[in-house]
C-alpha cells in the first residue's frame, strides 16, 4: 500500500471482462485512486456506466485514459485485462516505466511461449504476481476439495460443447494442479480436429475435439469440446467418483454425498480479490510462476497441433 493508505490501482483493458472487474473494484471498503485504460472510448465509457451501477463508495476516485503513458508512476495494484495477443507487451511496457506492488493476470496469459517468459521477468521485480484463474477462489470448489479430493491425485473428464476449448482449458488445468498439488507434464492433441474455428473474439480462433493432460502424480485432465451439451464436470478421486454441475451448481459424489454452491462472477470476486491483497500483500489466486508451468505445457501443444494442421510456420496460438 502506498504512504497515503489509498489503494492506488489499475484496470488495464476494460472490455466486457476488463469492465466486470471494474465493477468489483467499487465495492472495495478501501479506498482507492483507480485508473482504466482503453484505446476505446466506447469500452471506457461502457466501463464507467457499469462503474456507477455499483453504487461506488464516495471515498474512491476514478480516471479514464487512452494510453498507458498517463498512468501514475506508483501502482499498489495493475489488473491486466486486454486480449492475450497485447499481454506481454503491455505488461512489459508498464514494468519498464511504472513501480507496481502487486499484478492480476488475466488468462490466456499470452499466445506464444517466449509471451510467457517475457511476463515471467517483468512481473518479477513485483511483491506478488497472479493469475485470474478463479476456482481456486470459489468457496464451492474449496468445499468439494475438502471432502477429499484435495491433496490426491484427480482424473478429471470435462464434456460439453461450444465451452471454448483452447481459451478455456487452463482453468481446468489449474483445478488440477490445485487440488492435486502436482503438474501438468504432457498434454497430448490427438484427438483435437483439424479445423480450427473463429473464435468469440475477433481475431482468435478455437478448435473443437478432445485434449488429454496427463499430471506428474498420475492423474489427468481429459478435456472435450464436440457438438452442442452442457458442460458437466466428472471427477476420480480417492473420495470416489463425482459429478460436478456448474450451471446448476451441484455436485454430487457416488455414495449420495451433494454439495451445493455457485460460480460467483467476476463482478463479485475483484472486490475482496483486492481487498485480500491490499491486507495480507497475497491472495489464493494461482502465482505467475505456477501458471506459466501449466500455461507452455498447453501452448507446446496447441501450437504443434495447429503446425500440423495448415499452418506450419505458425509461432503463436491465436487463443484468449
Amino acid at each position: 500500500m502506498n504512504a497515503s493508505q489509498r489503494a492506488i490501482a489499475a484496470v488495464i483493458g476494460v472490455g466486457q471482462l476488463g469492465s466486470r472487474h471494474v465493477q468489483g473494484l467499487a465495492s472495495c471498503v478501501s479506498g482507492l485512486d483507480l485508473h482504466l485504460v482503453d484505446p476505446s472510448s466506447s469500452s471506457l465509457d461502457a466501463a464507467m456506466e457499469r462503474w456507477s451501477q455499483m453504487a461506488p463508495s464516495p471515498i474512491h476516485r476514478i480516471e479514464t485514459h487512452r494510453r498507458l503513458d498517463e498512468l501514475p508512476n506508483l501502482l499498489d495494484l495493475v489488473v491486466v485485462a486486454c486480449n492475450a495477443a497485447e499481454r506481454a507487451a503491455v505488461v512489459s511496457a508498464i514494468a519498464a516505466s511504472r513501480t507496481v506492488g502487486q499484478w492480476v493476470l488475466e488468462k490466456v496469459l499470452a499466445c506464444d511461449v517466449e509471451g510467457l517468459r517475457v511476463i515471467s521477468e517483468e512481473t518479477g521485480q513485483a511483491d506478488g504476481a497472479w493469475v485470474n484463474t478463479p476456482r481456486r477462489m470459489i468457496d464451492w470448489y474449496a468445499r468439494i476439495g475438502a471432502e477429499g479430493v484435495a491433496g490426491h491425485p484427480v482424473e478429471m473428464e470435462v464434456t460439453g460443447g461450444g465451452w471454448g476449448l483452447a481459451c478455456n482449458a487452463i482453468h481446468f488445468l489449474d483445478l488440477a494442479v490445485w487440488w492435486s498439488g502436482s503438474e501438468v507434464t504432457a498434454i497430448d492433441t490427438d484427438g483435437l480436429r483439424d479445423d480450427w474455428k473463429p473464435a468469440r473474439r475477433d481475431g482468435y480462433l478455437e478448435v473443437e475435439g478432445r485434449l488429454h493432460a496427463t499430471m506428474a502424480d498420475g492423474g489427468y485432465v481429459s478435456m472435450v469440446d464436440e457438438d452442442n451439451g452442457d458442460r458437466s464436470i466428472y471427477l476420480r478421486t480417492l473420495s470416489g467418483s463425482w459429478c460436478i454441475d456448474e450451471s446448476a451448481g451441484r455436485a454430487f459424489r457416488e455414495d449420495g454425498l451433494e454439495v451445493g454452491g455457485r460460480l460467483e462472477l467476476q463482478s463479485e470476486l475483484t472486490g475482496p480479490l483486492a481487498e485480500e491483497i491490499f491486507s495480507t500483500g497475497t491472495c489464493r489466486l494461482p502465482t505467475v510462476t505456477e501458471s506459466v508451468r501449466a500455461h507452455q505445457v498447453l501452448l507446446e501443444a496447441l501450437l504443434d497441433h495447429r503446425r500440423r494442421t495448415g499452418v506450419p510456420n505458425a509461432s503463436m496460438v491465436p487463443i484468449t
